[in-house]
């Protein structure tokens, strides 16, 4: 039979799984609010250089208000990304940062509590897996919210290009 500690290392294996895939999604938001960011920077210096008949201009503003709703919608989800909702239903756990925060009012009290859960087996255990849960499901939602975030700004993108082509074929 495996070592009692492999077996606690499994499930730390499956929290640092599920905090690497927090931290990626975590990073494509960044990069996507930063993209659209630098995207708006240049959009705002080149805006008044734009030279549009009065014919065509109800179909290129409709163009950009696409682009727009498109943007701020995948702006939105990559938002959603950094505030994931935290069930607080479960137990109070040596683990949960929140919990740490707000039941533990002092250093030596946190360590005490700690001691006692890693001298109990069961509890340890049962602890570590709830764990495992609230990550896997904050990790799920933020991936969830990448990818919607990630669709809209390709559709966003589709959109200003569309726009451009149209700004320069007038």
């Amino acid at each position: 039979m495996k070592n009692y500690w492999d077996y606690i290392e499994n499930y730390w294996a499956l929290i640092n799984y599920n905090i690497h895939h927090i931290q990626h999604s975590e990073l494509k938001a960044s990069i996507i609010l930063t993209a659209y960011g630098i995207f708006f920077g240049l959009a705002y210096d080149v805006g008044h250089e734009l030279l549009v008949t009065d014919s065509y201009k109800l179909v290129f503003y409709c163009l950009v208000g696409i682009f727009i709703i498109l943007a701020i919608t995948s702006m939105v989800f990559s938002f959603r990304t950094f505030m994931p909702r935290i069930n607080k239903k479960l137990k109070k756990s040596v683990f949960f940062f929140n919990d740490i925060k707000n039941h533990y009012k002092s250093a030596e009290e946190y360590s005490k509590a700690l001691k006692k859960t890693m001298l109990d087996d069961e509890e340890l255990v049962s602890l570590l897996s709830e764990q495992a849960y609230i990550n896997g499901v904050i990790a799920a939602e933020k991936y969830s919210n990448i990818s919607k975030a990630i669709k809209f700004m390709m559709y966003s993108v589709f959109a200003a290009l569309a726009t451009i082509l149209f700004e320069s074929i007038l």
